[in-house]
């Protein structure tokens, strides 16, 4: 084979082959560091859920490890970390879609119903100290369990037993729910 007609041997177009690609720089200034080290103080105090398991639980230990890997003194951690304590809440949001139901029972005269479902957030359910057997119910209502500036409802589909609304609401969830403890 002739390698002086563009063989394999000569590398990508344009003569790259001796040019190195320069990974991105991770060098940060000043005040990047400063604030993505409040940044990440904040997502740790505002974090949402349960950790696995393995994972770290406590927030104050995931504090410590911030302030050690990036190198900020003790003094310095403390101030920042009291101005992210005074910094407002994250809003917690869940997005949920009412699709359909099926088979409902017929409440009108003519054996149908004209049927709207209602959605909320019932707070402190599942939480220590939330509201006491409110999962023993019978039926699912809202209406008188959760306040109705909180409760979000479908459109009213006439004269059917199966209806289909495929409707979409945002609802906030109250910080207190998300509170970490150890911090």
């Amino acid at each position: 084979m002739d390698l002086s007609h563009g063989g394999p041997r000569d590398g990508p177009p344009g003569g790259l082959l001796g040019e190195q690609i320069q990974p991105p720089s991770h060098h940060f200034s000043p005040e990047q560091r400063a604030l993505l080290y409040e940044d990440a103080l904040y997502t740790v105090l505002h974090r949402l859920g349960h950790p696995e398991p393995n994972h770290v639980t406590e927030a104050s230990e995931l504090l410590r490890y911030l302030q050690e890997a990036f190198h900020v003194e003790p003094e310095e951690h403390q101030q920042t970390l009291q101005r992210v304590r005074e910094l407002e809440k994250p809003i917690f949001c869940l997005k949920a879609t009412v699709k359909q139901a099926k088979g409902i029972l017929g409440k009108d005269v003519s054996g149908f119903s004209d049927p709207y479902c209602l959605l909320g957030i019932e707070q402190g359910v599942g939480v220590p100290g939330g509201s006491p057997g409110s999962r023993h119910r019978q039926k699912a209502v809202v209406r008188h369990t959760i306040p109705e500036e909180e409760t979000h409802r479908t459109q009213v589909i006439t004269q059917t037993l199966n209806p289909v609304w495929d409707e979409t609401f945002i609802l906030a969830l109250n910080h207190a729910l998300f509170s970490i403890q150890g911090v």
